[in-house]
């Protein structure tokens, strides 16, 4: 998706950068999944207030790479409430200092800015690299871009009101210039750039699009290099900081015990995110000017090993298995079906899931897959094909050998000659208690048949495990006590629970619970009647009503699913669980039924982090302190 925006506006770029003779030095489009932070940044810990009262403590844990709605892979800074290191908000800060940083250019970035409504104070700035050694206000500061301010929140114009401050001096001076944008700075991503020479600072807003825009702050640093002119202050590198400060005397509510005026920012903790697509340094060659930083190379290399194959497949989704390898880190597949087409991002070398879900049953869908990097580079084997047939709609009816299951085909195995004539459907051999049907399965075991002698079918078509059909039951009838084994299968995984009847010479319903299987798909059934190691003559199984049904056993075990609520649904990473009743454990499986993460709680509200999984469908299941659970699907992004 950046791919797309970006080239949407490359010609205006070009002409951009041609009439200013700008060369590119240095970038980062945060396309890796994980934050640069050898060459690019080091993201700051404290709890100081930043010098203006602010009420957040900086922790790393609160930035992240992720994707924005939009497509584009961004670096993203979260603000939320919570009690940490004696304040009560916590949020994220990240500096350039030491890696990289630059004296004259051009520095831009594109940003999409929170709702900062009252309280939130995001800042895309430069601060001189000697600030270890010369501290602050001597090193020097330039902000580029700040929001929030105290006047903006009494205007009611907080989504357009900013400003650009230089900031220097032996004692603190500083000049700062406020702008009202006519229109909003934080519906969508906006680039703001700061243009540096030795001369003057000045700063834009959105000259992707309107390259004639005027400068909304402007300031002379020509004069002599002495200590209190500004010149003295301005002409040496600095390096580039990202922040989201919450409270703080900019927005004119400061104190822990004024939290509650931080009115952009839920109450019950949900994160509140500013995305960077990207940063960017040009400059010209001019006299003077310093970088300092790893060299901007031209990224020519295209993945390589790339493949892509079916996985796992069920009525109305078909799983794609793709993967390839690139220097980048990251790989961008697009995945076209007719006239759709969709773009997954994975990490080089690593198999990414993608779950197309939404398609009809027993239809055959053909993909063409494309692998790139972020530069566009292409894989050579591009585009790969790959076919697959969504399963046929299995509707849950009891497999009673009356309508259903009569006519099935069972192959026999383990018993001696295996001859199909071991398995029949019959008539009832006793139509009374549990079951009054006219026919039932009946198969032989041979008296020196393997212990797993038994039969499959491949009849059952293909089965997704839900909640509401995870508990299979099966009325069994022996005139003997052995295990009744089911296994069901896909090709690439099975299951398999053995349940022994209690009753002789009676019908009586065995159940196997395959709730820990949610989200599996199988497209065999395997029974085995008599898994016995004892047995020393021929033995007759009978068994009717294989019947799938919901994982509540009674109207108390399944709690409604209103009561426990998952949400933000579609998520980017961090998912919200509320239950009227005490949480004791949250499960998130796959589409595949394998646990990806297990919250042990004793509250009635929590997040989890699913940050780094694959976007996809994933099952979660609530426990309850009562006993009752939860289960439903979300759709990571």
């Amino acid at each position: 998706m950046k791919k797309i925006v970006i080239a949407a506006f490359s010609l205006l770029f070009s002409l951009f950068a041609s009439a200013q003779t700008y060369k590119l030095m240095w970038e980062d489009n945060f396309d890796n999944p994980v934050l640069n932070e050898t060459q690019h940044w080091t993201a700051e810990v404290n709890g100081d207030g930043g010098g203006n009262n602010e009420l957040q403590y900086y922790r790393r844990e609160n930035i992240s790479i992720e994707q924005h709605p939009s497509g584009a892979s961004c670096l993203v800074i979260s603000a939320k409430r919570e009690n940490f290191g004696g304040k009560v908000v916590t949020s994220g800060r990240l500096v350039t200092r030491g890696n990289v940083s630059c004296k004259y250019g051009k520095i831009e970035a594109r940003i999409k800015l929170p709702s900062t409504a009252n309280g939130l104070w995001p800042a895309f700035w430069m601060m001189g690299e000697d600030f270890s050694s010369r501290g602050w206000p001597r090193c020097g500061e330039i902000d580029i871009l700040e929001m929030g301010n105290s006047t903006g929140i009494a205007q009611g114009t907080q989504d357009r009101y900013f400003n650009g401050a230089c900031h220097w001096g032996e004692t603190w001076t500083y000049y700062a210039k406020s702008s009202t944008s006519a229109y909003s700075l934080q519906n969508d991503f906006h680039l703001f750039t700061l243009i540096w020479d030795k001369t003057a600072i000045k700063m834009y807003v959105d000259l992707d699009e309107n390259p004639t825009n005027l400068p909304y702050y402007e300031m002379s640093i020509a004069g002599d290099s002495v200590a209190g002119n500004k010149t003295y202050y301005f002409n040496k590198p600095f390096s580039i900081l990202f922040n989201l400060a919450v409270g703080g005397n900019f927005t004119g509510i400061t104190g822990n015990a004024n939290v509650s005026k931080i009115t952009a920012l839920p109450a019950d903790g949900t994160p509140v995110k500013m995305y960077v697509d990207y940063v960017r340094i040009y400059q010209r060659g001019d006299v003077g000017e310093i970088f300092n930083g790893p060299t901007n190379t031209v990224d020519n290399e295209a993945p390589t090993s790339f493949s892509a194959s079916k996985g796992a497949i069920t009525p109305n989704s078909i799983e794609l298995l793709l993967s390839a390898t690139d220097n980048s880190g990251s790989v961008f597949y697009e995945i076209t079906n007719g006239s759709s087409t969709t773009i997954v991002k994975g990490t080089s070398g690593i198999q990414t899931s993608y779950v197309v879900s939404g398609l009809n049953s027993s239809t055959l869908y053909n993909f063409s897959i494309v692998a790139k990097d972020a530069n566009g580079n292409v894989a050579a084997n591009n585009p790969i094909t790959v076919s697959a047939t969504t399963g046929a709609t299995y509707t849950f009816l009891p497999i009673d050998f009356e309508t259903v299951g009569q006519d099935w085909t069972w192959t026999s195995f383990g018993n001696g000659d295996n001859a199909t004539s071991l398995y029949s459907v019959v008539t009832n051999p006793s139509v009374s208690g549990k079951n009054t049907s006219a026919h039932c399965a009946k198969y032989i075991v041979n008296s020196g048949a393997m212990s797993w002698a038994g039969l499959y079918s491949d009849n059952i078509g293909s089965l997704t495990f839900t909640p509401d059909n995870c508990k299979v039951k099966v009325l069994v009838y022996k005139n003997f006590i052995s295990n009744f084994d089911l296994k069901l299968e896909n090709g690439s995984y099975n299951v398999e629970k053995l349940v022994p009847n209690t009753l002789i010479n009676q019908w009586e319903e065995l159940t196997f619970d395959m709730t820990d299987q949610i989200g599996k798909t199988i497209t065999r059934m395997t029974l085995i009647p008599d898994n016995s190691t004892v047995r020393s003559a021929q033995r007759i199984s009978y068994w009717d009503n294989i019947s799938f049904t919901s994982g509540s056993t009674n109207a108390v075990n399944e709690v409604k699913a209103e009561n426990v609520k998952l949400y933000p649904n579609p998520i980017l990473n961090v998912l919200k669980v509320k239950s009227l009743q005490e949480i004791n454990q949250i499960i998130v499986r796959d589409v595949l039924g394998q646990t990806i993460k297990i919250n042990q709680t004793n509250c009635n509200e929590t997040t989890i982090d699913l940050t780094g999984i694959s976007a996809g469908n994933y099952f979660v299941t609530v426990k309850l302190s009562n006993g009752q659970t939860s289960t439903q699907k979300i759709t990571k992004l």
